[in-house]
């Protein structure tokens, strides 16, 4: 039995998901006109025992027919008030099922039998990222089979009409499992989540991107990857993936996007240089996805672009191609070079050059001289509201462009407004650890004196431009930034390092005087410090930098001396 291994298919032919699931309703409320119930009803049964699932059950007070949502929340945190009453806000009915188990302070989880410990995160060990006997033993069947079980909880009642799926990070894998293998679904959308958990470390474009495969590995590839289970996906499909994600490396997203039967209604959305969360773009497209697919709303979901790298009059050029059936509104392409680890790649955007007689859009990859290899995907916004973006493409450099450009010692001036930064750290503001919701520009531009704008961001502001080519410093070089603040704050410049998998942060803090000015700051590499106090060599290790403070404090003119 250890040997077996089981696909998809196998895997969940013979999963039991009709056993009765009467449930009990611990306590409701009503709030803002949204009705919150805390829930319990039975799961699939192990060693003689059911699995005993909480969940919190959201709707609109209106009555009548209702779409629903069954949310799987991250397997590190549990069923969101908040979000569940944003669905609901939106008229959906809504539940959202802890499947994390067991869990300190915490009054309502699920409760597994004892003969699956691992299916409570904290003791879920090896079961997580190994079949060391098949995927059946696993962290993921269970968490499945309570999404099955919710499922089947969902349309035992008599308020709900169609049921769509939406999983976030973990919860993502879940429902590519839950759109291949169970029925009665209208739609599925991942968040954060395309599979390759078994690659991680593993860069798709590294020197090195074979996976070292053995028995254990074939069983967990085929039965739990989420990129065995895109194929056999029954209802449409919206893939939401952020491209600096630290978790899941989104040179590999397109390929289990690519996997779905090509047949299906689907599409797919990249945000951009967001680490593991989605903005407004891709929130909006959520919404509209479920609305066509679960409401019968009049929505066009455009495909996704098409992009290639090519050569064009001696220059290095992304070619982009719409979707002709539809409207478009704006166009964006963004270029990254050589860099393999695609969670502290720099997206920059790239300047339109034409649209040819096809209709095809070529954008410039002004790449540096130096580059070996390019990077460029595109996104576009249609005139319905829906975004799209392309998977990311790939060329190796291998002779000169006529648009190849200098080393650049300019790390970040105004001028070219707010777009090369990202949000640094939003995780405090984050709707159930993935929305960045209400907040339609995270990162911009501030007013400064002498009407001198900088970058500003609530979350901090992050740059991975340390990480490009162009911009590495010369040795012993300096870094200089301007930053202004309207009251007395505490700057803190962090440096991070990678070495694999391991990050290290060297930090700085500076004390920024309050007026109307702005101060000038001028450090070296030995100017920062870990956290037992060993400084940092060089600069030339560094992936990003990180500006985080308490006030509003605006950045301004960084650059290498």
């Amino acid at each position: 039995m250890p040997n077996k291994i089981l696909t998809p298919v196998t895997l969940w032919s013979g999963f039991d998901d009709t056993l009765p699931v009467e449930g009990t309703v611990s306590e409701e409320t009503t709030e803002d006109n949204v009705i919150l119930r805390y829930v319990r009803f039975p799961g699939r049964e192990a060693g003689g025992e059911r699995v005993n699932i909480f969940a919190v059950f959201a709707m609109p007070d209106k009555g009548g027919t209702l779409p629903a949502v069954l949310v799987m929340p991250d397997c590190g945190r549990t069923a969101d008030r908040e979000l569940a009453k944003l669905f609901a806000r939106k008229g959906y009915a809504v539940l959202m099922p802890d499947y994390r188990g067991a869990w300190e302070d915490t009054a309502g989880y699920t409760v597994y039998p004892k003969t699956v410990p691992y299916a409570n995160l904290r003791q879920a060990g090896r079961h997580i990222d190994y079949a060391d006997e098949t995927a059946q033993e696993t962290s993921w069947y269970e968490w499945v089979a309570v999404a099955r079980y919710a499922l089947r909880y969902l349309r035992s009642l008599d308020c709900i009409g169609r049921i769509g799926a939406v999983g976030l990070k973990a919860g993502g894998e879940i429902v590519w499992q839950l759109a291949a293998t169970a029925e009665g679904l209208s739609c599925a959308v991942p968040v954060c989540a395309g599979g390759w958990r078994a690659y991680r470390g593993v860069h798709k474009f590294g020197q090195d991107n074979d996976l070292a495969m053995d028995d254990e590995r074939y069983r967990f590839l085929a039965g739990v990857e989420s990129q065995a289970y895109a194929p056999y996906a029954r209802c449409p499909v919206l893939m939401l993936c952020s491209t600096n994600d630290e978790n899941f490396e989104a040179d590999r997203a397109f390929d289990t996007y690519a996997r779905i039967n090509p047949d299906a209604d689907k599409s797919f959305f990249f945000a951009v240089r967001y680490n593991g969360f989605i903005g407004k773009h891709g929130l909006d497209d959520l919404f509209a996805f479920l609305g066509k697919y679960l409401k019968g709303m009049e929505m066009f979901i455009p495909a996704p672009l098409e992009i290639c790298i090519d050569e064009d009059g001696g220059d290095l050029v992304a070619r982009v191609r719409l979707d002709r059936d539809g409207e478009v509104s704006d166009v964006h392409a963004y270029m990254a070079e050589d860099n393999p680890d695609s969670d502290t790649r720099d997206w920059a955007l790239c300047p339109l050059k034409r649209v040819d007689e096809e209709g095809d859009m070529l954008f410039y990859l002004n790449a540096y001289k130096g580059a070996a290899r390019v990077y460029a995907f595109a996104g576009a916004e249609y005139s319905s509201g829906f975004c799209v973006s392309s998977k990311i493409a790939v060329k190796k450099v291998e002779h000169g462009y006529a648009n190849m450009t200098d080393r650049c010692r300019i790390l970040y001036a105004s001028g070219e407004g707010a777009g090369s930064f990202a949000p640094d750290d939003a995780e405090s503001s984050l709707l159930a650890g993935c929305f960045l919701y209400g907040d339609p520009a995270p990162v911009r531009l501030a007013d400064g004196p002498h009407g001198i704008k900088g970058a500003y961001s609530p979350y901090g502001l992050r740059l991975y431009r340390f990480g490009d080519g162009r911009y590495r410093p010369a040795e012993n070089a300096l870094l200089k930034f301007d930053v202004y603040s309207p009251a007395d704050a505490e700057l803190t410049v962090s440096l991070c390092v990678c070495e694999g998998e391991q990050k290290s942060f060297f930090t700085r803090v500076l004390r920024v005087p309050g007026g109307d000015c702005w101060t000038n700051h001028v450090l070296g590499a030995k100017d920062f410090k870990d956290g037992v106090n060993m400084p940092l060599q060089s600069f030339s290790s560094v992936a990003y930098l990180c500006f985080r403070s308490e006030g509003t404090v605006c950045v301004n003119n960084l650059l290498w001396l």
